[in-house]
């Protein structure tokens, strides 16, 4: 349709004044929309991101253990963000959100607050649903990194219990500090001085999060112990493990790495003014943040271990990295998530050395990349996080930098993190250690010796996940005593009869071995 059959008579020299006028109008009626609406849209698609996360880790988790234990770690994940929901609603976000004391909220639990029953429509009561909602998947996170840790021994009762303490406890706690208006660290604290004048800098969580979640994995690996057979007195390297599917592990590490991009982006609060622009730098740094993280991860394995390239490595490098991204995401450039993520990847490598000097058995490397990744992230912003946007975020006054910047308070800057690192520490001991102890009082910390040998979805969930085929290694053995083998799937039943057909048609030997465990023999 030409312009003239839309503006009839309109003189088309006019028509670029009056295109001009029609965007002008538009503009102000966005501009009148009330940004909290905005805010709140904004929020809830990513919460979606950080609720994805669920399936990334869901993979991971699978893709690193046995098929025997393949239920059981799919229902405790389930399981972990249904627990984690409930518990956080009923006492997380009271704890967290509350009004109350520096140290934790004392209202608002199981979000029985005005807010959240007012018929406001100015959007103030969809903000806050949104923002409860964000911290919720935060929660559910921070609990769900115990799960990939203490894998294939830990009791699925026991687990839930663990989680919801993490949940609806532990972490909420932490979170006051730093997010709320009263907290003791937070760097915009009303009510109350600012604690060393310039709080901490935790902009997503690399401490309330990751640092809580780690050092939770940490202790439940120490006192659940590692799965039978990983660890030999004869030997210094551990043994290898049965893991499922690299697959899994990279499409999971690779959902949660698109996942975070609702936790980094998300934790800006706000789009109003120039945050926006604070929106789409976090993005960018994030994701060459984490493309650093693994790309050193593997080269520093190619040094260690020549020629071998293993995917699940690299992947825990870029998630390592992601975590330490978290705490300056906002307020860094894009050019410095590269040496964060660098140092991230090194640190991985190390960390998950150090934790097999130890004899501590992670199954998915949790303690490397979340405790000592949210570390190293923490110690990072109070580094290198640049002044404007600190001030950007927390108020036109706001006196705190980086201590590379060089700025009056810098050396507080760092101060106050290592203050906060040692606060984290010290609370998750003196939470989930007594848990663990209680737990490990009753016997209920570890499944029995026969379910971990036998698979615990055998012992506990009412059979192996694929009852159908089972991989079987047939060894073959013809007249002149020369060996060979088969490796297929073959179902379960069938193996008896598969064998003595190859032993007709061979004219050889045949002894039938269950590949996935240790099973049990068969002379055909």
């Amino acid at each position: 349709m030409s312009t003239a059959g839309i503006l009839g008579n309109v003189d088309p020299a006019l028509v670029p004044n009056a295109t001009q006028v029609l965007l002008e109008q538009l503009g102000t009626k966005l501009l009148a929309l009330d940004v909290r609406k905005a805010d709140a849209i904004f929020f809830l698609f990513c919460s979606t991101l950080v609720f994805m996360m669920q399936v990334g880790f869901a993979l991971l988790e699978v893709g690193s253990v046995s098929r025997k234990n393949t239920k059981n770690i799919l229902l405790k994940n389930t399981m972990d963000l249904c627990v984690s929901s409930l518990s956080f609603y009923l006492i997380g976000y009271g704890l967290a959100w509350g009004d109350g004391s520096g140290f934790a909220g004392r209202q608002g639990f199981a979000m029985q607050t005005d807010e959240f029953s007012s018929l406001d429509t100015t959007g103030i009561v969809a903000s806050k649903h949104a923002q409860a909602f964000f911290s919720l998947c935060f929660a559910a996170t921070s609990a769900t990194i115990v799960s990939g840790a203490v894998a294939e021994r830990f009791r699925f009762e026991s687990y839930a219990i663990l989680s919801s303490v993490v949940a609806g406890i532990v972490f909420p706690v932490v979170v006051h500090w730093v997010w709320a208006v009263d907290g003791w660290l937070s760097p915009i604290r009303k009510g109350g001085d600012i604690f060393l004048q310039v709080g901490v800098i935790d902009y997503a969580g690399s401490g309330f999060v990751h640092v809580v979640g780690g050092l939770a994995a940490f202790w439940a690996c120490v006192f659940v112990g590692p799965r039978t057979g990983r660890f030999s007195s004869l030997k210094t390297e551990p043994n290898v493990m049965p893991q499922q599917s690299p697959v899994f592990q990279v499409i999971g590490g690779l959902l949660m790495w698109y996942g975070w991009f609702g936790f980094n982006c998300g934790s800006i609060g706000t789009l109003e003014g120039g945050h926006l622009n604070s929106v789409v730098r976090v993005g960018v740094v994030h994701t060459v943040g984490g493309a650093t993280g693994g790309i050193v991860a593997m080269i520093l394995d190619q040094v260690a271990r020549p020629g071998e390239y293993r995917p699940a490595r690299m992947i825990h490098g870029v998630l390592c990295a992601l975590v330490s991204i978290s705490a300056s995401a906002a307020f860094i450039e894009p050019s410095l998530s590269i040496f964060i993520g660098g140092v991230a990847g090194f640190i991985y490598t190390r960390a998950s050395a150090f934790m097999i000097r130890l004899k501590i058995d992670d199954v998915v490397d949790a303690i490397s990349i979340h405790l000592f990744g949210g570390i190293w992230g923490i110690i990072a912003a109070s580094l290198v996080s640049r002044s404007g946007y600190l001030r950007q975020m927390n108020g036109p006054t706001y006196p705190g930098c980086g201590a590379f910047y060089g700025c009056s308070h810098g050396g507080k800057q760092i101060g106050t993190a290592f203050v906060y690192i040692f606060c984290i520490l010290l609370w998750v001991t003196c939470t989930i250690v007594p848990v663990l102890l209680v737990l490990r009082r009753y016997n209920m910390l570890r499944v029995t010796k026969q379910a971990e040998q036998e698979g615990i979805d055998r012992a506990t969930h009412g059979g192996d996940s694929y009852e159908e085929f089972q991989t079987t290694i047939f060894k073959l053995t013809n007249k002149k005593g020369e060996a060979t083998s088969l490796e297929t799937r073959v179902r379960e039943g069938d193996v008896a009869e598969f064998a003595l057909t190859l032993a007709k048609l061979l004219d050889a030997d045949v002894n039938a071995i269950d590949g996935s465990s240790t099973g049990t023999s068969l002379a055909a």
